[in-house]
């Protein structure tokens, strides 16, 4: 097994980006980013720019529609055209050409210094056949942080302040569908732009590359290791996210490198996006790379609260697991980690 960290939903010039995708993996590779995926508005211009940059994998997906329901439709060849009003449509050619597509950006909350608290929202609850859901978007959580001036220069000077984690209705969703059993996985986007506002005289960047890279992260864990050959290391990468193979981190305060969730018995174990058949003796087990506060959920219920970097639940029961993990930062504890689940049958 082996561990990737990627960043996603990723905007370039291609788009509404402010650099080239050339630029970006090279920002990628200052951050020490393995992969990106680059999701430009309404086209796959840049997948002439995929394969490998500066030591990073650049794949290249697209995001559709306008006014909301924003789909990332990923490892597609031909673009998806947008059909904002009948999301469905838009989901069914994804799946035909092979690719897998996620909700993006579902539950936005807006500030009323943009665009009188304009979101993205997703609308249409009533599709099937999609693969995830974006629980995490840096660029929209750090907007919707922005409740007048004050709180806008202080996200301005610091921007982590923003992330207080997945909104509970995106959590509550997402556990929705994974106690009906549907294998839908969570992700989470940075949607890096690189634009930037004037104010006065000064020129400010909202959203640099160099900051995203550093916030919400996607790590994969793989069967095996990137090779360097852009064909077989791509179908690795999105075979890895297709299976929930993954979780999502804000690595800014602390990297998740190493981080650990398995279901254990005494033969073999089962990792995130995983379907085990129930044993008597079955266990948790999970490995922070730094002393954390894990909460273990059963079912959409926290079943256990731990400290520490080993965190066991024993003699687990039927239902379907996952993880969530902050870190102690100064005074409080901040969101790190959100783990794909592990269902045990």
């Amino acid at each position: 097994m082996a561990e990737y960290i990627g960043n996603i939903h990723i905007h370039s010039s291609y788009s509404d980006g402010h650099n080239s995708i050339e630029e970006i993996a090279s920002i990628a590779a200052q951050c020490g980013l393995d992969f990106i995926i680059i999701t430009d508005h309404g086209t796959l211009k840049g997948q002439q720019r995929q394969g490998y940059q500066k030591g990073v994998l650049v794949l290249v997906g697209m995001e559709v529609n306008d006014y909301a329901n924003h789909y990332l439709a990923m490892d597609v060849r031909r673009v998806i055209a947008a059909n904002t009003g009948r999301p469905q449509q838009v989901i069914d050619e994804v799946n035909r050409q092979g690719g897998f597509g996620i909700i993006a950006h579902p539950f936005e909350k807006g500030s009323p210094l943009y665009k009188k608290s304009k979101t993205y929202p997703w609308l249409d609850w009533n599709v099937t056949g999609f693969q995830g859901i974006e629980i995490w978007n840096f660029l929209s959580q750090w907007r919707d942080g922005i409740k007048g001036f004050f709180t806008g220069v202080w996200l301005l000077l610091n921007p982590a302040g923003s992330l207080v984690g997945p909104y509970p209705e995106v959590m509550a969703k997402l556990d929705e569908y994974h106690i009906q059993g549907k294998p839908v996985m969570l992700y989470g986007g940075s949607d890096a732009h690189g634009a930037s506002v004037k104010i006065g005289i000064f020129r400010l960047r909202i959203s640099p590359y160099d900051l995203c890279f550093k916030m919400i992260n996607v790590h994969v864990i793989t069967a095996s290791a990137l090779k360097g050959n852009e064909r077989k290391d791509r179908e690795t990468v999105y075979s890895a996210l297709r299976r929930g193979r993954s979780w999502v981190a804000c690595d800014y305060y602390q990297n998740s490198r190493g981080f650990r969730f398995e279901i254990r018995n005494e033969q073999q174990a089962w990792l995130p996006g995983d379907k085990a058949e129930y044993q008597e003796g079955m266990y948790l087990y999970v490995y922070t790379p730094f002393p954390a506060r894990a909460t273990i959920i059963k079912n959409g219920q926290i079943a256990r609260v731990s400290y520490g970097k080993k965190h066991i639940l024993r003699n687990i029961t039927e239902g379907v697991y996952r993880i969530e993990v902050h870190i102690r930062h100064h005074l409080t504890y901040r969101p790190w980690i959100f783990s794909n689940p592990i269902w045990v049958q």
